[in-house]
C-alpha cells in the first residue's frame, strides 16, 4: 500500500513539474515572438528609414566635447591655447593623483592589519592631504590661466559657472 502511494505521489510530482516546464517555455516563446499584427497593419506596411549603421568594429566619429562648455564665440586661437593649457594641467596633476592612489592603497593595507600602526597611518593621511592641497593649488592656477585666455565677456560667463574643485558643483546641483 505504501509503495503504491509513494509511486503515485512521485508520478503526480513529475507530471506537475513537467506541466510547469511546458508552461514556462511556452510563455518564453510568446515573449520573444513579435506581437500579432492587426488587419490594418498587415495591409499597409510601414517603412521607417533607419540611419545607416557603421560596419561592425568601426565606431562612428563623434564630435569632441567642447573645451569650455557654455562659453560662446571661442576663436580658434583660444581653443588652441585652452587645449595646450588643459594638456599641461593634466601632465602636472596625473602623477599627484597616482601618488594619492598609491598612498590610499597603503593606508587601506595598514588599516586592515592587526594591530593598526596609528603613527604610520597618521603620516600617510598627512601626505595624502598635502598631495590634495597641491592638486587644488594647480587647479586654481589652471583656472586663472584659462580665464586669462578669454575675452572680458567670456570671463563673465566663465566666472558665473560653478567650479567643481571649490565644492560649488554640489551646491549648484542641489538648487536645481
Amino acid at each position: 500500500m505504501k509503495t503504491n502511494m509513494s509511486i503515485t505521489s512521485r508520478i503526480i510530482t513529475v507530471l506537475f513539474f513537467s506541466m510547469m516546464l511546458i508552461t514556462v517555455t511556452a510563455q518564453q516563446r510568446d515573449e520573444t515572438s513579435p506581437p500579432p499584427k492587426s488587419e490594418f497593419q498587415q495591409a499597409t506596411p510601414h517603412f521607417i528609414p533607419q540611419p545607416p549603421q557603421p560596419p561592425m568594429g568601426v565606431e562612428s566619429p563623434e564630435p569632441p566635447p567642447p573645451l569650455l562648455p557654455g562659453i560662446p564665440d571661442l576663436l580658434p586661437e583660444q581653443k588652441e591655447k585652452i587645449q595646450q593649457t588643459n594638456l599641461k594641467q593634466l601632465k602636472a596633476v596625473t602623477p599627484l593623483r597616482n601618488q594619492i592612489r598609491e598612498k590610499s592603497a597603503r593606508l587601506n593595507t595598514l588599516l586592515t592589519t592587526q594591530p593598526v600602526n596609528l603613527k604610520e597611518t597618521d603620516q600617510i593621511a598627512d601626505e595624502i592631504g598635502q598631495l590634495r592641497a597641491s592638486i587644488l593649488k594647480l587647479r586654481i592656477k589652471h583656472n586663472q590661466e584659462l580665464r586669462a585666455i578669454l575675452t572680458p565677456d567670456q570671463q563673465i560667463i566663465f566666472d558665473a559657472k560653478p567650479k567643481p574643485f571649490l565644492g560649488k558643483k554640489e551646491a549648484f546641483k542641489k538648487r536645481r
